[in-house]
């Protein structure tokens, strides 16, 4: 399971832990976590960085697993290039499915697979 996810749920599982504490405080009125993946979110983005550094016009190949229980990048279906800010856009993403980004830079390959949970609500970052 990325890491991601594992703190994703992690901060789910304090904050319903939190509200069951029998504090004063108030419920909150929405979940900062959605249960289920948002099927109007189709799009990622993926930032590669070197150093920490943006790096444009890098090559960012898009796959879906081989092995979901063990999440590797599989054969790529689509290649997308980062921007001037070192953001690539990947667009038409099934809401229910792990997905792979692979980055090459020179002699150094970033990778990084995950689920709705991480793809849908944050930046996929590749890079040091």
């Amino acid at each position: 399971m990325p890491k991601r996810l594992l703190l994703v749920l992690a901060v789910a599982a304090l904050a319903i832990a939190a509200c069951n504490s029998g504090s004063g405080s108030a419920t909150p009125t929405s979940s900062p976590f959605s249960p289920s993946p948002n099927p109007s979110v189709t799009k990622a983005s993926v930032l590669v960085t070197i150093l920490g550094t943006p790096q444009p016009h890098v090559p960012v190949q898009e796959s879906t697993p081989k092995n979901t229980s063990s999440p590797r990048p599989g054969t790529p279906f689509d290649t997308e290039y980062t921007n001037k800010k070192g953001v690539a856009h990947f667009f038409g993403l099934k809401p229910d499915k792990i997905y792979c980004w692979v980055a090459v830079i020179g002699t150094i390959k970033f990778s990084e697979c995950a689920s709705w949970a991480v793809w849908q609500t944050s930046q996929i970052d590749l890079g040091t």
